[in-house]
């Protein structure tokens, strides 16, 4: 399960808990009470997938017809080795018509002496005809692009399926790392290119500076793969690493779900973002990624937002499910913590027993959201997204629109924050002042614009609560600085 931008320190607090008495006792208990295959139950409130007390995060999706189908990161105990609790790859379907979900069933484990002996995660999988690709005879239709560690570094494997549920491993990684210090190789997304075997594969390397360099390999057996070239960055904050690409057939863009920055202390992003880029310019960066929207705690409430699997055919399109609106399944902390929970509370809701994997979408033609201002008997909240709907808030007013990213001249970024445990505020510092970050706003203008209407924005202090205003006087409540200009 570990990530390539993860700190060290996270890293070793994670195989950690990986070991610890809570996470051994909960799985035997589990194994002895279900079997840890089936959740009874569904999935935890606020998830779309995940079971209660155990990570599940990186999830791959497929929709054919009204079936769609998911594999994922998550915590178990591994089929090939009972004493063994970790990652293993889980799997559930669901039936977008009649909302019967079946699952999770652990799918896939790690295997004891060989290359990925210590985890076996972040899953993609494809559909296709693959022809005798373990020397077996038997021509399999799905493959799954894996992510392996056996102690040294990470690098890239693939298991074949007829089913997606029964799979059998190729023996050696496809992708190796060439370091034995850094993170290695990771995070596949996966494209069909004929239907057949004519993979395409788009992964992360880390293995020498810059960070997660995103790579194009292609192959014609699924199996043995030649680097095509590096993928631009133009458009893309620096070192940024994401969670799935998929393609639009009917437009010729690449989606890309990248995330967005940790926070200190925490085990995952605060967000991710969706963008797209021109199939032409992919390699060549001659035209940029664009920018489309961020899903962070801002929008959702949840603390953790990363990892992101889109939905796709079989064969690595959008073009599937509510198209043209891309939906995404990012791997989520679970639940939102209420709305006055303190510091150190919303960090510990974090922790990797809490992750879940959740559901949004982007709506291309949708680019303005309402900054509304709500109040409860203590406190304002001026947020384009999430109110804890527990805390007592009612709505005073629309103050303005924002653009969910950057377009029209619309760059000044208003971003929601937090100071202790009630003080919400909305700064244009990507630092929040130092204080916690809950995500972005959306996107203004820093000065007025010839020939636009916009309203002016002003942060207020009352003197133990901000909210915001189109007064420059703050409504006789307090002292006010200028924040910039939005549509009204």
């Amino acid at each position: 399960m570990i990530t390539s931008d993860w700190p060290a320190q996270f890293k070793r607090s994670v195989l950690k808990y990986l070991n610890s008495s809570f996470a051994i006792s909960f799985f035997a208990l589990c194994m002895a009470a279900v079997g840890c295959g089936i959740h009874l139950n569904g999935p935890p409130a606020g998830a779309f997938l995940g079971r209660a007390g155990v990570y599940d995060y990186s999830p791959s999706a497929i929709q054919v017809g009204t079936l769609q189908q998911f594999w994922w990161c998550g915590q178990g105990q591994n089929p090939n080795k009972p004493s063994q609790t970790s990652d293993t790859i889980q799997y559930a379907s669901f039936d977008v018509s009649t909302h019967i979900m079946t699952g999770p069933y652990t799918v896939l484990g790690e295997t004891p002496g060989s290359w990925d002996s210590v985890f076996t995660c972040n899953p993609k999988v494809i559909q296709g005809v693959f022809n005798n690709p373990l020397g077996d005879g038997q021509i399999y239709s799905y493959a799954m692009y894996y992510v392996g560690y056996g102690g040294v570094a990470n690098s890239i494997g693939v298991a074949f399926s007829s089913d997606g549920i029964h799979w059998k491993k190729y023996s050696q990684p496809i992708i190796s790392a060439t370091t034995k210090t850094n993170y290695g190789v990771g995070q596949p997304a996966i494209y069909n290119s004929d239907h057949k075997a004519g993979i395409w594969m788009f992964y992360e390397d880390s293995n020498a500076p810059p960070l997660n360099q995103h790579v194009e390999a292609i192959s014609t057996d699924g199996l043995h793969f030649t680097v095509v070239g590096k993928l631009t960055t133009n458009g893309l904050p620096p070192e940024a690493s994401w969670g799935d690409m998929a393609y639009d057939s009917s437009t010729g863009y690449w989606y890309a779900v990248f995330n967005g920055p940790m926070r200190s202390a925490e085990f995952g992003q605060l967000g991710v973002t969706l963008y797209r880029i021109r199939s032409a310019s992919l390699l060549t960066g001659t035209t940029y990624w664009q920018q489309l929207k961020t899903f962070d705690t801002n929008l959702s409430g949840n603390e953790l937002t990363f990892l992101a699997g889109l939905l796709r055919d079989q064969y690595g399109n959008v073009n599937v499910g509510p198209y043209p609106a891309i939906q995404i399944f990012p791997s989520i902390s679970n639940p939102p913590p209420i709305w006055n929970t303190s510091p150190a509370e919303v960090t510990n809701s974090a922790a990797p027993q809490y992750w879940d994997i959740g559901k949004v979408e982007w709506f291309p033609d949708s680019p303005l959201m309402a900054l509304n201002r709500f109040a409860n008997k203590m406190v304002h909240e001026v947020t384009t997204g999430w109110v804890d709907p527990n805390g007592g808030f009612t709505m005073d007013s629309t103050l303005a629109h924002l653009y969910e990213a950057p377009q029209q001249g619309a760059n000044l970024a208003f971003y929601g924050c937090k100071d202790g445990s009630t003080d919400y505020f909305v700064s244009t510092d990507s630092e929040c002042e130092g204080k916690h970050i809950l995500g972005t706003d959306g996107y203004g203008y820093s000065q007025p614009v010839e020939g636009l209407t916009l309203v002016a924005l002003y942060s207020c202090y009352t003197g133990h609560d901000h909210f915001v205003s189109q007064d420059p006087k703050c409504e006789g409540m307090g002292t006010s600085n200028l924040l910039g200009y939005a549509v009204p």
